[in-house]
């Protein structure tokens, strides 16, 4: 009986431990510090990405590795942070923002040589500045609108493709003199 006991208040304590650690990170996620953080972190990738394009001396190259590392760590730890505060795990990856994000952050992941993956991993941490969307709400609501909106514009570009006929068929018979 005592071991068992001692199993479940393990058990008890774990838990506990873990609703803690959670509900820190819930605040952390939720901190407006933390998201200006994050924020800053995805310009300071896109000013890096930035900068690559130059012709930098080596010590600017060897900097910017070190940059990349971090930001690729820091992004790891973000996306872990958001993960573990979530209250329900299994919809986290329902949510199309957590699953992009989620892959942007894995395919950093790989190592950047002059391996012929080279190319897309650098094209993928191009995509890292879009993740500015998933982390400001209002840049997600106004997307969010833009992918509702988008049905709506098939209908504008139909009645665009008639009217640009008709001045095309009305344009070939004035105009049919002319080369």
């Amino acid at each position: 009986i005592i071991p068992n006991f001692k199993l479940a208040s393990i058990g008890s304590t774990k838990q506990v431990m873990y609703e803690t650690t959670k509900s820190s990170l819930k605040r952390l996620k939720e901190n407006k510090l933390f998201e200006l953080l994050v924020i800053s972190v995805i310009i300071i990738s896109a000013l890096e990405i930035g900068a690559k394009t130059f012709e930098l001396p080596n010590t600017a190259i060897s900097i910017t590795k070190v940059l990349d590392a971090f930001i690729t760590i820091f992004f790891l730890l973000e996306i872990s942070i958001r993960f573990i505060a979530d209250d329900d795990k299994k919809t986290f990856f329902q949510k199309g923002w957590n699953v992009f994000d989620t892959l942007v952050v894995l395919i950093s992941l790989i190592p950047v040589n002059d391996s012929e993956m080279a190319l897309l991993a650098r094209l993928v941490r191009v995509f890292r500045v879009l993740r500015m969307v998933s982390v400001v709400p209002e840049l997600r609501v106004l997307i969010n609108s833009l992918l509702k909106a988008l049905p709506q514009l098939g209908y504008v570009v139909l009645l665009m493709f008639i009217i640009f006929y008709i001045y095309a068929a009305i344009g070939s018979f004035v105009f049919k003199t002319i080369n």
